[in-house]
């Protein structure tokens, strides 16, 4: 998962300090030390990660306070200010179709995956993309952005024997007639040097993209700020896309290191699949960090499928039958795995890790086994007892262990969606008010 570590260290001191007996001096430091371990660890800067420790420490000991909330609490929306105010203003691009933007970058910095990414991305928003290759030095290139554009039905132009990057984006441009948004991938070599920054340039100012944007690697870490910083210098870069956050421990460092050098991180690859893409919003990544959650980010995913309202309020109140589960996991799995869903609710709760490693064989074993329960069984799963687990398993191809394991997830799902629809999370909703993301 994309910060795994960096989120397990964050959301680890803030168990630390709510468990402290005494809110004094000594609590807030060894809360801060866990910081600096963790910020540090994530390959962001030292420097940075000083001052941010010492405002934290500063306010969290000075400040009264703001309404209801404790001062463990106010610790947590210091380091919530503190973090989002590092990360940068996470801008947005505002695009529409007749406009060109150029992916510039070092070769390994997924770019021309980050070029399909980016096209799905803007198809779902209903703008027009149109894709071409123009990097003639890597040769798979070619073939990987063909492959790509066929999978999410978007038009492609490119041409493998022409080895003059600009020749091709001109042809592309004429190709698709200047119509749409055009998104091209440009060239790239195997490390920065002066040769790929003059070519680019070359390419840059002979196009004249409406928007520039820079792929960086984020296992790369404080690096990002010198490569962002010669890209910057040589073009009018408009923002990052970084790449691989879910590869390694250094994407908070690469995330600073370009708000440090003066870019604003717009986009995150989270994944290796053409869906994992999501801009990046420092309010929103930070929330999810500290286990707040993304409440708007999961009403974004929940607009494009049709929920059903009615199940979808059982499942909350933890009252809700196999009929429900069924209709649940295929919606899950529409906007995604469920892991990632579930980091995007507020006050994360417990859960257990059979539940988040929900593979696909297992969810289509289920779906049998579901399909072959009467009504009544599916309405009364806890009444379901070893005749009925015996013929159900006969019935769907699958063993009497396998509808156990169904019936067991069930019970854990309902267990903990009784948890988080608990008072204690709506006190503590009602306290942060509108101060945290997902409030």
């Amino acid at each position: 998962m994309a910060f795994e570590k960096l989120k397990e260290g964050l959301q680890g001191a803030i168990n630390g300090i709510r468990k402290a007996v005494v809110f004094d001096k000594k609590a807030v430091r060894e809360y801060v030390k866990e910081l600096q371990k963790t910020l540090l660890s994530a390959d962001v800067n030292v420097q940075l990660v000083l001052n941010l420790s010492k405002n934290i420490e500063e306010k969290a000991l000075l400040e009264k306070p703001p309404g209801s909330l404790s001062r463990t609490e106010n610790i947590v929306k210091i380091t919530y200010d503190e973090l989002v105010a590092l990360l940068g203003t996470g801008e947005k691009l505002s695009l529409s179709d007749g406009q060109k933007i150029m992916l510039v970058g070092v070769q390994g910095s997924g770019k021309t995956t980050a070029a399909a990414k980016l096209a799905r991305h803007y198809k779902k928003q209903g703008l027009n993309p149109k894709l071409i290759c123009a990097d003639p030095f890597r040769p798979a290139a070619y073939d990987q952005l063909k492959q790509l554009s066929e999978e999410i039905n978007v038009p492609f132009y490119g041409d493998q024997k022409q080895k003059d990057s600009l020749k091709i984006i001109n042809e592309g441009l004429k190709h698709f007639k200047n119509e749409g948004l055009l998104i091209i991938d440009s060239e790239g070599r195997h490390k920065l040097n002066e040769e790929l920054m003059a070519d680019l340039k070359r390419v840059h100012d002979a196009v004249k993209p409406d928007f520039t944007l820079l792929v960086l690697d984020a296992t790369i870490g404080q690096a990002a700020k010198e490569q962002t910083k010669a890209f910057i210098g040589a073009m009018p870069v408009k923002g990052v896309v970084l790449t691989k956050t879910d590869g390694g421990a250094k994407g908070g460092g690469a995330i600073s290191a370009c708000a440090e050098a003066g870019a604003s991180v717009l986009f995150l690859g989270t994944g290796e699949h053409i869906q994992d893409l999501e801009e990046f919003e420092p309010k929103r990544f930070v929330g999810k960090l500290l286990g707040y959650g993304d409440l708007e980010g999961l009403l974004e995913k929940a607009k494009e499928i049709e929920f059903d309202e009615d199940s979808a309020k059982r499942m909350i109140k933890g009252d809700f039958t196999l009929v429900d589960v069924y209709e649940q996991i295929e919606q899950m799995q529409k906007m995604g795995p469920f892991n990632k869903v579930l980091e995007m609710l507020p006050f994360q709760v417990n859960v257990p890790k059979d539940m988040l490693q929900m593979q696909e064989e297992k969810v289509k074993k289920f779906r049998f086994i579901m399909d072959s329960m009467t009504p009544w069984e599916k309405e009364n799963p806890m009444e379901i007892k070893k005749d009925r687990i015996d013929r159900i398993a006969v019935g769907s191809g699958t063993s009497p262990e396998d509808v156990r394991d169904l019936l067991n997830y069930y019970k854990k799902m309902k267990k903990m969606m009784k948890g988080m629809g608990g008072r204690n999370m709506q006190k503590m909703m009602r306290k942060f008010g509108g101060a945290m993301p997902g409030m």
